[in-house]
């Protein structure tokens, strides 16, 4: 985006930094004795993945003549060998369509910063040991079946007896399952007189704000409500050209790198003639609202949820598209109808973030896709389709793909489409204005290291593959009889960063605007990968006593990554706010993952951190697990960047830029009192120790909310207490693989409105 920030650079300390962005915490490679190579020579050429058949599938996809170099030819050693013919371990060998990495050396770029050298020894080290150790998969079958607790992994709420709903492994009821000293604290009702009158209190701001988010976010029935056809309302309420153009370049520089929704030069020619009063297709209209809305959320906090003539309201221009959509009949179902079904996704998200929501809307738009064949390559139809039109199709359907992967982990729920559901190959890596409609045969794609409109989304779908096989494992945990499938998947996705950092290496960029868009490709690049990471290891991470310590240690890192993005922000810089908010918008749930399972470390690093508070408030807490504790401490101290103080240093900045944002659409107050909890249990102590930590906690969770809504404590005291039985309790609730445990759901737990809240608080979805 044109409006961010730019990275320092230069004078960032470097234990302040736990990536080097992209990097994925291990620096570059180390240099290595160079060895035959294997691959073709047009493949070693383009520096592109062979699979060293003959002929390869890259010069068959490419129409190249593929040819060997001879055994012994100096063309077929690697630069600097003696030309020793000996065997050596070979390249591994990637199942997507991208090999980045150098073959041998360092990647280019500037000499190694001295984060990065101690990341190529600790690398150097690792290599070592893991010689010594057992193969991957003597170590995937050596510590047996997988066991993580289903209670930590996924929960049901049933409410009426036919109300149910489920939730995976991201979401904070069940993450909070990980912390029993946490729940027996928030569920007690012997808390000290001061501490209940704070949760009372936050509660009332909690229904504040949501009424408040209720108000913002519904549609102005003005619009909404009037009998003009919906493409009339729709020009209505699109603001000025010179707005227009500011959101529309935020969104193109935002949005369209990964999510290929568009052919941006043809859609900007039509933009140019609609501001001439020239006729444009009525989908037109539309999309660009759409692309609006998107831009309007990415510029900044509280963007498009007030009507302004100078901007433009998100909930009422998406229920207009909306409705304009659900107009159309089934004929008139085409290519752009389904961009446009796409991109009003992608706005709806913008005030309406639930996730189950849009995996069945997901849902839809995959089956629409495929009833448009979509889903095949268009190469299978001969000339019906034009390579113009060809490239496009693929370009959305891999934006649709990206879409089903991530609201499927996210949901914990499976995938529309499977791998071998589709032939549909992947997007070039070319620009945009390299294609017209009129083009006979489509350019030849760029190496991964050329920017490009689509490099992103070309990258990305290299690794599809992988990400797809993450969300069928995590899907059938429980059924899995070893390690050794995760371990594979996760190998590979780590081996993914390392392309990363070939493809994009750091330099000493002069321009702050190329430094910028450089830090962001890193970012979106290494947030794709990382999340399936996360998503694959968290439930045998945090779920399990027995889980390899490969697991372990890489759920932290990654964690810790997820949460370190913006350490190599200029956070002088003028629009450093832009992107820390782009930050937040895009990984809320993401870094509220990250923030728990951190958390779960340091309470089993803390040397203290099993002194119970049961005594103090409720039933006897379960003690931690021998093992867990172990590797928990050895991840920890495997880097200084993960050290437990480190740990709690970053979980505390990051909890403090949530509170910022408090009132911000998508956060939820919940989360934050959560996280307060557990942050204020696990970090050891006595329970004088542990209840002081917590009540400091929650007066900041407090002031940020006086602050956001603009009242003092005085004016909350006076507010009636609205207790939710009163609203949404019924008799017959019940919880089955619930949050909590049925001992949380006594009777003596609802007598009182406080109490009452304590649990109907977590309990309302």
């Amino acid at each position: 985006m044109d409006d961010l920030g730019s990275p320092s650079g230069t004078n960032q300390d470097a234990d302040n930094s736990l990536l080097g962005l992209g990097a994925g915490g291990l620096g570059s490679r180390s240099v290595k004795r160079p060895r035959p190579v294997k691959s073709c020579t047009e493949c070693r050429k383009r520096k592109l993945k062979c699979d060293r058949l003959l002929p390869c599938s890259q010069c068959q996809k490419s129409q190249r003549t593929c040819k060997y170099a001879p055994d012994g030819d100096p063309a077929n050693l690697s630069e600097g060998s003696d030309g020793e013919t000996a065997d050596r371990p070979v390249k591994r060998n990637w199942s997507q369509p991208l090999n980045l990495r150098q073959p041998d050396g360092q990647a280019s770029g500037t000499p190694p910063t001295l984060l990065e050298d101690h990341a190529i020894r600790l690398e150097r080290l690792e290599r070592i040991l893991l010689a010594k150790s057992p193969p991957a998969a003597d170590i995937g079958t050596r510590y047996g079946r997988p066991a993580a607790a289903p209670v930590t992994i996924r929960g049901l709420t049933v409410k009426g007896g036919i109300r149910t709903r489920f939730f995976g492994q991201m979401s904070t009821r069940v993450l909070l399952n990980l912390f029993e000293e946490a729940k027996e604290f928030m569920f007690s009702r012997n808390k000290p007189a001061d501490i209940r009158d704070l949760f009372i209190n936050i509660q009332k701001i909690h229904k504040a704000l949501s009424d408040e988010h209720t108000r913002v976010t519904t549609p102005l029935p003005m619009f909404v409500a009037s009998a003009t056809p919906p493409e009339h309302r729709m020009r209505n309420i699109l603001p000025s050209r010179p707005v227009c153009d500011q959101l529309l370049r935020t969104y193109i520089t935002g949005t369209e790198t990964i999510y290929r929704t568009v052919h941006i030069p043809s859609f900007m020619r039509q933009y140019e003639q609609y501001w001439n009063g020239e006729q444009v297709p009525e989908v037109f209209v539309p999309q660009l609202l759409c692309m609006l809305c998107i831009g309007y959320r990415f510029y900044g906090a509280g963007k498009g949820l007030m009507y302004d003539r100078e901007g433009i309201h998100i909930p009422t221009a998406s229920a207009l598209v909306r409705m304009w959509l659900d107009n159309i009949r089934g004929k008139q179902l085409d290519f752009r109808t389904l961009q446009t079904e796409v991109l009003s996704l992608c706005a709806r998200r913008m005030v309406d973030p639930r996730d189950q929501e849009s995996w069945r809307h997901i849902g839809l738009i995959v089956r629409m896709a495929m009833t448009m064949g979509m889903h095949r390559d268009p190469s299978e139809f001969g000339q019906k389709i034009t390579p113009f039109w060809g490239e496009q199709r693929r370009k959305l359907w891999y934006t649709i793909l990206e879409f089903d992967i991530q609201f499927s982990m996210q949901c914990n729920l499976p995938t529309c489409v499977r791998l071998g559901d589709y032939t549909c190959l992947p997007p070039r890596n070319i620009n945009d204005d390299e294609l017209h409609p009129d083009i006979e045969e489509l350019p030849e794609t760029r190496p991964i290291e050329q920017h490009t409109d689509s490099r992103i989304q070309a990258f990305a779908a290299g690794t599809m593959a992988l990400r797809f096989k993450v969300v069928d494992l995590i899907n059938r945990s429980d059924s899995l009889p070893d390690f050794e499938s995760v371990l594979d998947v996760g190998t590979e996705l780590e081996k993914t960063f390392e392309d990363i950092r070939y493809a994009l290496p750091r330099s000493q960029e002069t321009d702050p605007r190329e430094a910028r868009r450089q830090w962001m490709t890193r970012v979106i690049l290494d947030m794709h990968v990382r999340r399936a990471i996360l998503a694959l290891y968290r439930p045998f991470a945090l779920g399990g006593p027995d889980a390899p310590q490969q697991i372990m240690t890489g759920y932290l890192r990654s964690s810790m990554i997820l949460l370190s993005y913006l350490d190599d922000m200029d956070r002088t810089a003028p629009d450093y706010a832009h992107v820390w908010h782009l930050q937040h918008l895009v990984l809320k749930q993401d870094i509220l993952q990250a923030l728990f399972s951190v958390c779960y470390y340091i309470k089993h690093t803390t040397q203290d951190a099993k002194s119970p508070m049961s005594s103090n408030w409720g039933s006897s807490t379960r003690g931690s697990e021998h093992t867990v504790e172990e590797a928990c401490h050895a991840a920890s101290e495997s880097s200084l960047l993960l050290s437990a103080p480190r740990l709690r240093r970053k979980v505390e900045e990051v909890l403090n830029d949530l509170m910022v944002r408090i009132r911000e659409i998508g956060t939820d107050v919940k989360d934050l009192v959560a996280l307060t909890v557990v942050l204020g249990t696990c970090c050891g102590g006595s329970f004088d120790q542990k209840r002081e930590r917590i009540k400091i906690g929650m007066q900041n969770v407090l002031e940020a909310g006086l602050q956001s809504i603009h009242a003092n404590q005085e004016a909350i005291a006076a507010m009636p207490l609205s207790s939710p039985s009163s609203q949404h309790a019924n008799p017959e609730m019940q919880s089955t693989n619930n949050l909590y445990s049925s001992s949380y759901m006594s009777a003596e737990m609802v007598t009182e409105d406080a109490m009452t809240w304590d649990t109907e608080f977590w309990m309302m979805g």
